[in-house]
């Protein structure tokens, strides 16, 4: 096949489609007006590199190491923005949608989380207060709530045991 015959159509499709000034205007001028408009309604984020943080209040009602080091680890966890308060400040934030998850840490949480650690018992639990139409914040809290009560609780046991030995 020869290329000729086919290069001679695409070069007088071409000198068709600049000749006339309309097509020409709307296959490039209409495109980068639309994106620049777009581009300067929605700017996008501006130097900032920091990723959105989840709002969680989180209230600590044993305080035990165990409970302290959820509480600080949860403070510096760079994918919340943690607030420490009492049981009624994290549920009005959480009525008001202030806060996204509110984390309560009952009493006697850190001793019954050790013995759960080693002798199988039944494991305590965190009360989680959200909204409901929250739930994708409330899976992240959970996974990472997951993660640190996890450090927390066999650093602290671990430690312990090592402290008795």
């Amino acid at each position: 096949m020869r290329l000729t015959p086919l290069l001679a159509m695409v070069r007088k499709d071409l000198q068709l489609f600049f000749t006339d000034r309309r097509a020409v205007i709307m296959s490039f001028a209409a495109p980068i007006a639309i994106a620049s408009f777009l581009g300067a309604v929605f700017p996008g984020q501006r130097g900032s590199t920091e990723p959105a943080r989840v709002a969680v209040h989180i209230v600590a009602e044993d305080g035990g190491a165990i409970a302290k080091t959820i509480v600080a680890r949860v403070q510096a966890d760079t994918n919340l923005a943690a607030t420490v308060s009492v049981a009624e400040d994290a549920r009005r934030a959480v009525r008001r949608g202030k806060t996204a998850v509110a984390v309560i840490i009952p009493k006697g949480f850190g001793d019954a989380a050790g013995r759960a650690f080693f002798a199988g018992r039944e494991r305590p639990e965190l009360d989680l207060l959200y909204d409901p139409s929250h739930s994708v914040e409330l899976g992240m809290v959970r996974g990472l709530l997951t993660e640190h009560v996890m450090q927390a609780v066999s650093e602290g046991s671990f430690g312990f045991i090592g402290a008795r030995s």
